[in-house]
């Protein structure tokens, strides 16, 4: 067997066992060990388009490192910052690998976290509906989140996929129609029965971009016409897939009470958006952070805002590097997008997701995502590949 197929075969082994993590450390953590191994041994591509990416990264995790020595005294402080550098080796080794073969890397994991996805979605469903037996496992809270700890995270990981699945089933490049869209609706209804509010805007979001960019960049009528055709069809599919999902009585108790904008918790003075007001004086006098996991234990609950967690995590230092790799990533990805590539589809599709989790990182911790990670290391990875095919 040649040696790029093998590691092809790795890869798509590792994104294929990406659904399974509620379990620690999980499959996924034992096959991503094995696949950098097999690839660091062959070598893969890095190019000066990626330094930002790979400054930036470094320097976020150096601000987490100074950060956690006041409270080096807590495993689970220090355990937080070795996991924040295990997903930045992640999201650096996809994108090493990315720009060295684009095309192919990106179809082995489109075609592993399809499946992948759909696997976890059909559990998250199993679990909500409690078939077997299977509430408590895949969905101890009464909202679906298969084998994932928490619903948020389970929702958002759908995304990427389900944006494949509608840029694919738009654009009439996808194969195998009518199992496509019943794996896009298995997606959704994942997704909707997550009942997470961040993962349902997060989700609009990214098909809105995905359809739009596609829209603005292809010269063909045709093709634009196919798109609002499209459009239009799926809007009215999911009309009719969540009239027919809060006919379920307790399906649409529970999408009332987690469709209103504002939920107990959030609102005074120690809910959540008073302790991130509360907080921000005191990050400003802490130019070291508070500490790795800090905020939760002065402030009794998580930021939930990835930016103000960089800043009480990983201090000044940290803070403003994830800042500025956001910036650059948008930028990066923005100038792939409106690249002609034979890879601009993939571009298109994690450009818009990435940027649709970017915003939903203001209301929820997306720093230890492992999906986030490889969204970000695949977008740089079409990058730094735009940029060589550009030069050449």
């Amino acid at each position: 067997m040649p040696l790029e197929m093998f590691q092809r075969g790795v890869l798509w082994l590792l994104i294929a066992s990406s659904w399974l993590v509620f379990i620690e450390p999980s499959p996924y953590e034992f096959m991503f060990l094995l696949t950098l191994i097999i690839y660091l041994a062959h070598g893969m591509t890095v190019t000066g388009t990626m330094l930002p990416f790979i400054v930036f990264l470094l320097l976020y995790n150096i601000g987490g490192a100074l950060s956690v020595v006041p409270v080096s005294g807590s495993t689970e402080a220090v355990m937080f910052v070795v996991t924040s550098f295990y997903m930045a080796v992640m999201a650096m080794f996809f994108a090493f690998v990315c720009a060295k073969s684009p095309m192919k890397t990106m179809a082995v994991i489109r075609n592993a976290y399809i499946l992948a996805s759909v696997v976890a979605a059909l559990c998250g469903l199993l679990g909500y509906f409690d078939v077997a037996g299977t509430g408590a496992l895949f969905a101890p809270d009464a909202r679906a989140q298969a084998a994932f700890k928490d619903p948020n995270v389970f929702s958002t990981y759908l995304m990427l996929p389900a944006a494949f699945l509608i840029h694919g089933l738009a654009t009439g490049t996808q194969t195998y129609k009518l199992l496509s869209t019943c794996a896009l609706v298995i997606l959704l209804a994942g997704i909707f029965l997550a009942f997470s509010r961040g993962a349902w805007v997060a989700l609009i979001l990214s098909m809105v971009f995905t359809l739009g960019l596609t829209f603005i960049v292809t010269p063909s009528l045709a093709l634009r016409s196919r798109i609002i055709l499209y459009a239009i069809a799926g809007t009215i599919l999911v009309a009719c897939l969540l009239v027919f999902a809060i006919s379920i009585e307790e399906v649409r108790v529970l999408f009332m009470e987690r469709a209103q904008l504002i939920q107990s918790y959030d609102g005074g003075e120690t809910g959540r958006f008073g302790n991130q007001l509360n907080s921000i004086s005191l990050l400003l006098q802490s130019p070291n952070g508070l500490g790795p996991l800090q905020f939760g234990y002065l402030f009794d609950g998580d930021p939930h805002n990835v930016y103000l967690n960089a800043f009480s995590s990983y201090g000044w230092l940290g803070g403003f590097s994830y800042l500025l790799m956001i910036v650059a990533t948008i930028s990066a990805g923005w100038r792939s997008v409106f690249t002609p590539t034979p890879w601009q589809p993939y571009a298109i599709v994690v450009f818009s997701v990435l940027f649709a989790s970017m915003l939903q990182g203001m209301q929820i911790d997306t720093d230890h995502w492992r999906h986030f990670y490889l969204q970000l290391g695949l977008m740089w990875g079409l990058y730094a590949a735009t940029e060589i095919y550009r030069q050449n």
